[in-house]
């Protein structure tokens, strides 16, 4: 056994023995060890601490070792390999010398795993299985899946005879994972140096699979209509490529037609397509399936669409010598010449319009109609049967006038009954005269200021239109009536002022007998002012200044009148408000709308002195306890006076009864009636007379029936006394007790249950009001989970509802594990095996220590990689892991220098063992010349790590 010991108990000698064994050691074994490390075998005093330096490696020593020497007793030892260690050489593992893998004393501390011994030419392009492909028969085997390229690019066709090194090839050695499998990756200079199709000039897609296949790359297939913006139809689909891809060009190729087709559209002469103008759009006349026969559509391409016998003309009848372009599209344009040749009628002297279509259509040119109606003077009447030439003479149709005057004007000045020219008439001939008929013309005398009515429809026009006077006639009663107005004496209108509208009284139905309509003056005559003569009123035929109030004329009689006396009582002047005019006498006061105090009920026949004694009117009081006082003091049913009753008896009383008075508790006291209170009499609640200070509240009355209730016992149970919460007036039995105005209000199958369920032998005070107070039973026998085995709080509202005790839903959420990610669909008893849900553990580790434990790439046990799975894996997703490196790989000079974790960790049975000499070589970089300055620098990753622990300088 190797102990250290401190430098002041070694000799000299024994130092330098030291040192040569520390060399010696140091050659064998690659180990790098310092003076104050140096182990030697112990004395035989110290044989009880004797440590084996191989590690736990259980064998004799003296099955390889003498006791006079430490050297090996022998070159092969006598181990059996296959029997007496984990791991069975097979194969050509058999022939390898001991040392080739033992490279340490410890001897335990070799890997099993292939690429912990054996470089990987792959540079880890597959992974660090080399059992996958290789066995320890022979390096150079291969499997079946190699040879047969089972993976995600089969080798089809031409591909089936392709050496591997064609594509697997790269700039140090072969390369067979992370290929591309498109076409281009291999075939790029195929696609940059084709000729017979230049590809790039072309710009052609990079898909090589659009136009090849694997069996031959020859003879490649371009589908036009998906991979160009021209899709070949009708006979573009037989031509050759060259025929529009001239000189190999394909990019920037037109796509119209006339690109192609210009020489046909300049040579076209049937029609000259140049010459007509025509658009160098093909598609618009010709199809890709034919070329002659082409057909315009007149109708779509032009503004002049064809129509009538427009249809069935040549095109040359219309686009003369070829003309296409500025054909007018006006009827005009082609036919001026039988416009002007046109007599009948002549068109161009008639100064027609050249809107030929105004007349004439499209399906026949002859029996053209013109609709006058269109025209300014629509013909109606007689005017329908004349000719034409009569009214456009000599042929004259512009200008024609369409009054009628232009035409009639002879008719006019020749008329003598009337004469119209010295009548001064209107030269409107429609007034009076129709289309219809010319004689026997009416003139509308109504449409006049002056309408004819009565008498006056009679009258000889003459009599009124003196002289043949016609223009100017006043309209007035006056100008024709005035001796008449001067003339009369009963009245004499002259001395009266009468007005000279004699309309006023007059009708022209009857001059005499007029009558005077008293009621379009300020005074109309009601009751006995109808049969006044007029002159009882107008005295002196005076008519103007009249006044219209009674006191003017009934003055007297007020001051006269002693039953009431008027002037005494203060009465109004306005007779109006008592009398009327049919009857003087017998005149009625209305009290109601005349006074604030109106007569109703038995005030209504009382007579005017029992209240306005001694003809006292003014002043008089309005309020009941005036007149009722006596009757309020004397009142002792009850007594008024000791209740404190208001004195506002109309409160109970009403004029037309004052016994049997009613009280209207409703409105006049702080406790409406309502229920069976309506129907109580009022002594039982108002005891010997009482009514002030009467309690309104429920108990003052009904405190005995809360004291002996006992269904349930309102005493025991403590229910508040406002008996308004459970009872009402309508009915004391079945009160309804409103659970939602307690601390536990009714929901769900709880609205339901009798009150006895939850209050037990009639306790209603200080139940609790937990779910568990009621349900602790169903609590602790519920086994679909267990809730007390389980440890379930006691809250049952956390995962039940009243509405429904079963398909309760627990919240994970409020717990210290919230569900997220895949953990929302897993079945409870995934997680809460057998039932198990208290203390369950919230670490990944605990559920997942399986997965942990299996995991190959990488193997997490033997990489020691820390059982925190959330570190590097999430809820969402379990695969695609993303490890936190604390060393920088995927920044800085690390970053893409690297493939997988094992190209660093060469040991995959053991993570934190790492190397980083794989990259930084002895030779290639000369690290020895670069640290040859700094103190303990060795060539080791340790080291390495030790100084740049951020892979920087």
């Amino acid at each position: 056994m190797l102990t250290a010991l401190p430098p002041s108990k070694i000799h000299l000698g024994q130092r330098m023995a030291m040192l040569a064994f520390a060399s010696l050691l140091s050659f064998s074994t690659g180990l790098f060890i310092f003076p104050t490390q140096l182990v030697f075998a112990q004395s035989p005093s110290q044989a009880g601490r004797t440590r084996n330096p191989h590690g736990p490696l259980k064998l004799a020593c003296e099955r390889c070792h003498a006791t006079t020497s430490w050297k090996p007793i022998r070159a092969n030892p006598d181990f059996n390999h296959d029997e007496e260690s984990r791991y069975p050489l097979r194969g050509m593992h058999r022939e390898v010398v001991c040392t080739s893998c033992h490279v340490r004393s410890v001897f335990q501390n070799v890997g099993t795993k292939c690429a912990e011994c054996h470089a990987d030419i792959h540079r880890r392009q597959f992974g660090a299985r080399c059992e996958d492909c290789h066995t320890v028969r022979g390096w150079q085997v291969a499997v079946k899946a190699v040879n047969q390229h089972v993976n995600r690019f089969p080798l089809l066709g031409a591909h089936a005879a392709v050496d591997c090194e064609a594509c697997h090839r790269g700039a140090a050695s072969a390369i067979f994972t992370g290929l591309s499998t498109a076409c281009v990756s291999c075939h790029r200079a195929e696609y940059e140096q084709a000729t017979t199709l230049n590809h790039r000039a072309a710009s052609l897609p990079i898909t090589c699979e659009a136009c090849h296949s694997v069996d031959r790359w020859q003879g490649a297939r371009f589908d036009h209509n998906q991979f160009a913006r021209f899709a070949l139809t009708g006979a573009h689909a037989r031509l050759d490529c060259n025929s529009c891809h001239v000189s190999g060009r394909f990019q920037g190729t037109p796509a119209d037609c006339f690109s192609c087709h210009a020489k046909e559209f300049t040579t076209a002469t049937n029609p000259n397509h140049t010459q007509a103008g025509f658009p160098k759009d093909c598609s618009a006349c010709h199809t890709t399936a034919t070329w002659t026969g082409a057909r315009f559509d007149h109708g779509l391409n032009t503004r002049f669409a064809l129509t009538g016998g427009h249809v069935q003309l040549s095109c040359t009848s219309c686009h003369v010598s070829g003309r296409f372009a500025g054909t007018p599209t006006d009827c005009v344009g082609c036919h001026v010449a039988l416009y002007e040749k046109t007599t009948n009628p002549n068109h161009q002297s008639a100064n027609f319009p050249t809107a030929c279509e105004s007349c004439h259509t499209t399906s026949t040119w002859l029996g053209a109609k013109f609709d006058h109606s269109a025209a300014r003077f629509p013909l109606t009447g007689a005017h329908v049967t004349v000719a034409c030439a009569q009214c456009h003479v000599g042929g004259r149709f512009t200008g024609t006038p369409a009054d009628c005057m232009s035409c009639h004007e002879s008719a006019f000045r020749s008329t003598t009954n009337p004469n119209h020219v010295a009548a001064g008439f209107s030269t409107n001939c429609q007034a009076c005269h129709s289309t219809q008929q010319w004689r026997g013309a009416k003139f509308e005398h109504n449409q006049t200021r002056f309408p004819l009515t009565g008498a006056h429809i009679n009258v000889n026009c003459a009599q009124c239109h003196v002289g043949g006077v016609f223009t100017g006639t006043s309209s007035a009663c006056i100008s024709c009536h005035r001796p008449a107005f001067q003339n009369t004496t009963n009245p004499n209108h002259v001395a009266a002022g009468f007005p000279q509208d004699c309309m006023v009284c007059h009708t022209t139905t009857q001059w005499r007998g007029a009558k005077f309509d008293h009621s379009g003056t300020r005074f109309p005559l009601t009751g006995a002012h109808v049969s006044v003569t007029c002159l009882q009123c107008h005295a002196g035929n005076t008519f103007t200044g009249t006044s219209t109030q009674c006191i003017s004329c009934h003055l007297p009689a007020f001051q006269a009148t002693t039953n009431p006396n008027h002037a005494a009582a203060g009465f109004s002047q306005d007779c109006t408000v008592c009398h009327t005019t049919t009857q003087w006498k017998g005149a009625t006061f209305n009290h109601n709308s005349a006074t604030r105090f109106p007569l109703t009920g038995a005030h209504v026949n009382v007579s005017c002195l029992q209240c306005h004694v001694n003809n006292r009117f003014a002043g008089t009081a309005q309020d009941c306890a005036s007149c009722h006082l006596t009757a309020y003091d004397r009142t002792t049913n009850p007594s008024h006076v000791a209740a404190g009753f208001p004195r506002t008896c109309e409160t109970c009383h009403t004029t037309s009864q004052w016994s049997g008075a009613k009280f209207d508790h409703n409105t006049a006291a702080r406790f409406a009636l309502t229920g069976a209170h309506v129907s109580v009499s009022c002594v039982q609640c108002h005891a010997n007379n009482r009514f002030a200070g009467t309690p309104s509240d429920c108990a003052s009355c009904h405190l005995n029936r809360y004291n002996s209730t006992t269904n349930p016992n309102h005493t025991a149970a403590g229910f508040p006394q406002d008996c308004a919460l459970c009872h009402s007036t309508a009915s004391w039995a079945g009160a309804t007790f409103n659970h939602a105005a307690t601390r536990f209000p009714l929901s769900g199958a709880h609205v339901n249950v009798s009150c006895a369920t939850c209050h037990i032998n009639g306790r209603y005070t200080g139940l609790d009001t937990s779910c568990v107070s009621c349900h602790v039973t169903k609590y602790n026998q519920t086994t679909n989970p267990n809730h007390a085995a389980a440890g379930f709080p006691t809250d049952c509202q956390a995962c039940h509802s009243t509405s429904q005790w079963t398909g309760a839903v627990f919240d994970h959420g409020r717990t210290r594990f919230p569900l997220t990610g895949a953990h929302t669909t897993v079945q409870c008893l995934s997680c809460h095996v057998g039932g198990r849900y208290a203390g369950t553990p919230t670490d990944c580790y605990s559920c997942h220590r399986t997965v942990y434990e299996t995991v190959t790439n990488p193997n997490h046990v033997s990489a020691g990689f820390p059982k925190t799975c959330e570190s590097c894996h999430t809820t969402t997703r379990w695969t695609g892991a993303v490890f936190s490196h604390s060393f920088p790989i995927y920044t800085g000079k690390h970053a893409g220098k690297w493939a997988t974790c094992n190209d660093c960790h060469t040991n995959s049975t053991n993570y934190t063992v790492f190397n980083c000499l794989n990259c930084h070589e002895h030779s290639q970089v000369k690290m020895d010349d670069k640290h040859k300055n700094l103190s303990g620098y060795v060539y080791n990753s340790l080291t390495c790590y030790s100084c740049h622990p951020k892979g920087t300088k």
